[in-house]
C-alpha cells in the first residue's frame, strides 16, 4: 500500500514557529504515537479501519491524548482506503500533513496544493483567487497544477473554476473546473470562521480525488 494512503499508527507532533509549541513537541510526540498506536494497531493480514471507524474513535478523549494535534482524517474515493495524517509542519497559510512513511499532503488554507509518496503526484498548485471564491460561494478563479503522469513526466496544466452555492442545508460550496483536455468537481464546507472543515478535493488525473476532513 505505499502508494495509497494507509492506516497511520504512529504519528510527528507539530512543528510551528512558536518556542513553547517547540517546549511541547517531545511530550505531544510520544503522547500522540502511543495513543495512535494503542487505537489504531492492527495484524497485516486484518481489514482495514474504515473511515467510520477511525472517526468514531477520534473522540474527546483521544483528542486529548495525542495533545490536540491537528490531524486529516482522509479517504481516498479511487480505493477504499482512509487514514489519519498528523500537522508536521507550518509555513505561513501552509500546512503539511504527514504518515509515517513520509507519505504528504500540503494545504494551502485548506487547499490541497501538493502531495508527496502517492505516485501521480500533485507536485505544486498555484491557488490564488480559490479560497476567496469558496468563501463567497461565487464566481471565477484559476488554478495551476503540476503533476506528475504515468512515466514519472511533470505535466502542467491550468484549470478555469467556477463557484457556486447549491441551496443545501450545509451550505456546501461547489468548484467545477475545467481545462484543456480534462476537468474536476470540488466541494468545500466550511465553518462560521470560513474555514474548510470538510471537503472533496480533485489530487491529479491518476489519484483522483479524497474526501478531506480537518479536525482540530
Amino acid at each position: 500500500m505505499s502508494r495509497i494512503l494507509f492506516l497511520a499508527i504512529a504519528a510527528c507532533v507539530a512543528l510551528t514557529a512558536c518556542s513553547s509549541d517547540k517546549d511541547r513537541e517531545p511530550g505531544l510526540m510520544k503522547q500522540a504515537s502511543g495513543a495512535i498506536k494503542s487505537r489504531f494497531s492492527r495484524q497485516e493480514t486484518t481489514p482495514p479501519p474504515t473511515r467510520d471507524q477511525l472517526r468514531a474513535a477520534i473522540t474527546p478523549e483521544f483528542r486529548e491524548q495525542t495533545g490536540g494535534v491537528p490531524l486529516l482524517l482522509v479517504t481516498s474515493q479511487r480505493v477504499p482506503v482512509s487514514s489519519i495524517l498528523t500537522r508536521f509542519s507550518v509555513n505561513g497559510p501552509v500546512e503539511t500533513y504527514l504518515t509515517p512513511d513520509q507519505i504528504s499532503l500540503s494545504l494551502r488554507d485548506g487547499i490541497v496544493v501538493s502531495s508527496r509518496g502517492l505516485g501521480n503526484d500533485l507536485m505544486s498548485a498555484e491557488v490564488t483567487g480559490v479560497l476567496d471564491a469558496i468563501r463567497a460561494g461565487e464566481g471565477r478563479a484559476l488554478r495551476k497544477h503540476r503533476y506528475l503522469d504515468g512515466e514519472n513526466q511533470e505535466v502542467i496544466d491550468r484549470f478555469t473554476c467556477d463557484y457556486s452555492r447549491p441551496e443545501d442545508p450545509e451550505g456546501t460550496v461547489i468548484e467545477r473546473c475545467r481545462g484543456s483536455d480534462q476537468g474536476f468537481t470540488n466541494s468545500y464546507a466550511l465553518d462560521q470562521d470560513g474555514r474548510i472543515t470538510l471537503s472533496s478535493q480533485w489530487i491529479s488525473p491518476g489519484l483522483q480525488s479524497y474526501l478531506i476532513e480537518d479536525i482540530r
